[in-house]
């Protein structure tokens, strides 16, 4: 079998690790994986024997010059679909002339989509789309457009560049011989449009991703990721549960740390809630951690932390972030906050692995609960049966991406 996939740049700070993984597992199977994707700063990220053509679509990297070159390009996308159709004239060299089975497109909005379906329909073989993210699950105020427009129109401008993407996408939706995407939500969402859509969880690699039982010093909270903004993540009970520990003198600065491990515009709004509680003695900020560290310091964890939405907070929807199913993958007990009933809450409590809560007694409780164990053994032990650990992996969802690819090779 050969393939040809469609990627995004490989941005920190996961490098989409659901890709990189499809691409392993098709290539361990013997299938010969051809990948087109955009230029970034990490381009090294593409696996072994995976054939990759890169395309560099912004020239201009730093200053006035390259927010001139957005704008233009941003404002011709819109109208007649810009970014889609550079990347199909820039590519025709690499696939013209080659015979493939299948065209796969993996998108966290809409683009490249429209140059995948161009190419499978040229070619007239099945295409299958992945959806990581979608713009119906969050606010048009979340993080749609990489340089936010100004207030005074800035709504306007987000809501026609959303509804304009969100019709393309349909559009290549109704067309795909299957889609694939990442929570139940997302599923019932997408099946509107594409009823042969399927659920596959981002999941963890179990490669890599392995329990280890390891004493620390000091109960270790950590939490690994971005913080988009104070509504789609915050960190307030868990704030207000050390708080108050810490006033009891349970929790000190000698035996307790709080480690996020961030980005600098997710550091900023962490530690600007963070100063209403005076814990900045617990409290310490790492960049974001590069990849062969990240499995000893989620083992070294007392406690993962996990971030969502508040529950009155509307507009979120089946946000199940990927570093989630990394703390089932090293079975660390979970901590997520707040409840908002959702995908991610219902997993959890499913999984029996960790606290998924809105209530500061119930946070307060689980910390000490956990800080108990950790005096009383020096760790703390994951309660996730192993069945169901690897029910989630990452192999499982390939498995059944494998299987969904066949079929539509062979009914096409």
């Amino acid at each position: 079998m050969r393939i040809l996939i469609f990627g995004e740049a490989f941005l920190p700070p996961a490098y989409l690790p659901r890709v990189r993984y499809f691409m392993t597992y098709f290539t361990d199977k013997g299938w010969d994986v051809d990948l087109i994707f955009e230029s970034s700063d990490n381009q090294n990220q593409v696996p072994d024997n995976v054939t990759a053509f890169v395309i560099n679509y912004y020239k201009r990297k730093k200053g006035v010059t390259a927010k001139i070159e957005w704008l233009f390009k941003f404002i011709v996308n819109l109208f007649y679909d810009y970014k889609g159709r550079y990347f199909y004239r820039k590519s025709k060299s690499f696939f013209e002339g080659k015979q493939y089975d299948l065209v796969f497109c993996s998108s966290s909005f809409t683009f490249p989509l429209t140059t995948a379906a161009k190419v499978a329909k040229n070619k007239n073989i099945p295409l299958f789309v992945d959806l990581r993210d979608i713009a119906e699950q969050s606010p048009d105020d979340n993080y749609y457009i990489a340089n936010k427009p100004p207030k005074y129109i800035g709504n306007f401008i987000t809501n026609t560049y959303k509804r304009i993407q969100i019709n393309r996408r349909n559009e290549i939706l109704k067309i795909a011989n299957g889609v694939t995407t990442v929570s139940p939500w997302h599923v019932q969402t997408l099946s509107k449009y594409n009823p042969n859509t399927h659920l596959i969880y981002n999941g963890f690699d179990e490669t890599k991703f392995i329990p280890e039982k390891i004493e620390t010093e000091q109960f270790t909270i950590s939490y690994f990721g971005r913080v988009y903004n104070e509504h789609m993540q915050n960190p307030q009970l868990l704030f207000n549960a050390l708080q108050n520990l810490n006033k009891k003198g349970i929790i000190t600065g000698e035996n307790t740390r709080v480690r996020w491990f961030l980005d600098e515009s997710s550091k900023s709004i962490v530690q600007k809630i963070a100063k209403e509680y005076s814990l900045d003695n617990l409290n310490e900020y790492h960049e974001f951690i590069k990849t062969n560290e990240l499995l000893t310091e989620m083992n070294k964890s007392s406690i993962l932390v996990v971030l969502c939405n508040f529950a009155t907070r509307k507009k979120y929807f089946g946000i199940m972030t990927t570093k989630f199913f990394e703390a089932v993958g090293v079975n660390r007990p979970v901590l997520c906050m707040p409840n908002n009933h959702d995908n991610l809450s219902e997993i959890i409590k499913q999984t029996n692995c960790g606290l998924v809560s809105s209530d500061n007694s119930e946070v307060e409780t689980f910390l000490l609960d956990k800080f108990t164990e950790w005096k009383s053994i020096g760790t703390t032990i994951g309660t996730l049966d192993e069945s169901v650990r690897m029910n989630y992996s990452r192999r499982k969802g390939a498995e059944i991406l494998e299987n969904l690819f066949l079929n539509a090779i062979i009914k096409h």
